[in-house]
């Protein structure tokens, strides 16, 4: 539900180009105000409805866990009425002075995050720069800290087509002038591939070019008005940091920002292009690249379609920061042998890992050095469950594989001392880390086994997790997370949906709930089996895994989103087993995985236990693991 836009104003406020007797600055806020907050400032061409695809509950900027302001810049209609080709020249350092007046009224003294596309991009430097003691970390979407002199060109074409139309009239129209804006509007943003593909049909929604260029281009410009529009390109074409500090030297103002930078171009941008952004990022003490490997151009970052804008979410809601953070882990055996890592899955800790691990089992500890892992919000490792304010509950950073994996190579490198893995074993969400580690460590990693797993996280499996999240997050105990005591009522229905994706149809058709007489009905199971099993288990330690389980995808940490080819390029050798009967890893899945691992051997489970097959449920599959695990291990 969007939120009341606010208004602020400000008395004989200077601009870059003159002063505003009365300047006016439109914003909303969403969310709790002692929540950290994040600034999500506006781009060229978007009022501030145009800012949901990125907040709300759920989405990137997530309104129960921050405070969110979102800011529409000046001269795009909504901070005052216009003033026509009178109103002074702005710059973004006018709009970030005028943002930070309102947050000070607000109360905010620091800022979590600037987030910005295009224009917010470019402001979300501006903030970082100019206020560095107050922004911890900025999200530059499409965007730069300079505007290059190609991108200077490029937006001269729209804005001399606008000024030269009849109907312009030198700003001092009298109705907006409609022939100069359907011209202005015909200078669009896509890129070559994108109309190869004729990706301007939108599924049908056009017949053709021509309609598109009409219904969608021209008419989206239709509700501006004339002069607002020259004047925020003209803010556009002034951007430079440096101007603003450094006197002009570019590269120490980039040198000089201290928040941590996450810079995401998208790969067919052509007036931000990932070049530039290749360039900034080189020169930023603390920023990381990702390049949005798209067809859709600059578009691809304002929610022009929803891979992209899925992509992006991923990406922003990954960059959390703990204090502290804290790995669980046991070592068993002699540290000179092999080492194997094991780490745990969902529902696991590190007691739950000795069905594979032993004396004489196929992980043998008289063999191989073994060091089993616990992920984080597992409850050993860091979780919301036993971290202090002000990450604890509901406001622990959400947490991905390869936050886990980077945290266990740590473990390994600077405090074991271990050089190379002889192999990475996992089930399930172990089984997805299997998949990660010769990802993101190709040269440490010799071989992997994944058990009932998957190097992404299918559709059909995150449709299956929303199912228990669903119930868990809704009930009337959990609170929003902010439960005093534990949320029986959410984790007891959490337990019932999750009960029957465990095991298999064939598994239930055969009583197998019965445990041979340990329970006396499938309610007493229920009841004693599954409820009983997560009531030992945080509720906001079940979310945070659950969220880290449906990103998973190893293409998102290389390769662009390009899944086969992150699989191509997976060098150690595997050995992948699915359950013949895992309603969610299911064996297709990892059919598909093993035709482009180049040097990978696919062993099917033949159960009944469905998933739970690889986890140590029963005497028999745990013998066929260990037979299969050994062969593999020994050759």
């Amino acid at each position: 539900m969007p939120s009341e836009t606010q208004y602020f104003q400000q008395e004989s406020f200077h601009l870059a180009g003159g002063t505003l007797p009365l300047a006016i600055t439109a914003y909303r806020t969403h969310g709790d105000p002692a929540n950290p907050c994040i600034v999500f400032p506006t781009c060229y061409g978007a009022r501030l409805d145009d800012q949901y695809y990125l907040v709300g509950e759920g989405k990137a900027l997530d309104t129960t866990k921050y405070f969110v302001v979102t800011f529409a810049l000046f001269s795009n209609g909504e901070p005052a009425p216009h003033n026509g080709p009178y109103f002074p020249k702005v710059s973004y350092a006018d709009n970030i002075r005028a943002q930070h007046a309102v947050l000070q009224i607000l109360g905010v003294t620091k800022i979590h995050c600037v987030v910005g596309f295009s224009m917010g991009g470019q402001q979300t430097y501006y903030w970082a720069t100019m206020y560095p003691d107050m922004v911890e970390r900025f999200a530059c979407i499409c965007g730069s800290a300079r505007t290059s002199p190609h991108n200077k060109c490029f937006i001269e074409g729209p804005k001399a087509a606008l000024l030269a139309s009849r109907d312009f009239e030198y700003g001092h129209y009298t109705t907006n002038p409609q022939q100069g804006i359907r011209a202005f509007g015909r200078i669009n943003t896509f890129q070559r591939q994108w109309f190869r593909e004729h990706g301007y049909l939108y599924d049908g929604k056009y017949a053709d070019l021509e309609s598109w260029l009409k219904a969608d281009w021209e008419s989206g410009f239709g509700g501006w008005d004339a002069n607002d529009l020259i004047t925020l390109i003209n803010t556009w074409s002034d951007g430079d940091i440096s101007t603003i500090s450094h006197n002009g030297d570019y590269v120490t103002a980039l040198k000089s920002i201290k928040a941590k930078g996450l810079i995401m171009p998208a790969k067919t941008d052509l007036y931000f292009p990932p070049e530039d952004s290749e360039i900034e990022v080189s020169n930023l003490p603390n920023a990381k690249l990702v390049v949005i490997d798209t067809v859709w151009g600059h578009m691809a970052g304002g929610a022009a379609n929803e891979k992209d804008t899925q992509f992006i979410t991923e990406q922003i809601s990954r960059r959390g920061t703990l204090p502290i953070a804290i790995t669980a882990y046991r070592t068993h055996g002699d540290p000179s042998n092999p080492c194997i890592v094991f780490p745990t899955c969902y529902g696991g800790r590190l007691d739950s890992q000795y069905y594979l691990v032993g004396e004489d089992k196929v992980l043998d500890t008289k063999k191989y050095f073994v060091v089993t892992f616990a992920m984080f919000s597992n409850g050993e490792s860091s979780s919301p469950s036993n971290t202090p304010s002000p990450h604890n509950g509901p406001y622990f950073p959400k947490v991905t594989y390869e936050d886990n994996i980077r945290a266990q190579y740590t473990v390994l490198t600077k405090k074991l001392g271990i050089k190379k893995l002889y192999c990475v074993v996992g089930f399930s969400m172990g089984g997805q880390q299997s998949y990660y580690w010769p990802t993101m460590y190709p040269d440490y990693v010799e071989r992997f086994i994944c058990i009932c797993g998957s190097a992404r996280t299918s559709p059909h499996n995150k449709c299956f997790l929303e199912g228990p999240k669903a119930a868990l997050v809704n009930s009337r105990d959990f609170e929003f997370g902010h439960y005093k005591t534990p949320p029986m009522q959410g984790i007891r229905a959490f337990a019932r949906v999750y009960s029957a994706w465990a095991y298999g149809q064939t598994w239930y058709r055969q009583h197998g709930y019965l445990f041979d007489g340990k329970y006396a009905d499938l309610e007493s199971f229920l009841r004693g089996g599954w409820e009983g099993r997560f009531l030992a288990w945080d509720a906001n330690d079940l979310v945070t895994l659950l969220g880290t389980w449906s990103a998973g995808d190893i293409s998102l940490i290389r390769d662009g989103g390009d899944y086969e080819k992150a699989l191509k390029s997976v060098k150690a050798k595997a050995l992948i087993m699915p359950s013949k009967t895992d309603l969610y890893f299911p064996p297709e899945d990892s059919e598909i995985e093993v035709s482009h691992l180049p040097n990978a051997k696919l062993v099917v489970m033949d159960t009944v236990w469905g998933h739970t097959a690889g986890g140590g449920s029963n005497v028999k599959d745990v013998m066929f693991l260990e037979a299969q695990i050994g062969e593999f291990l020994k050759n």
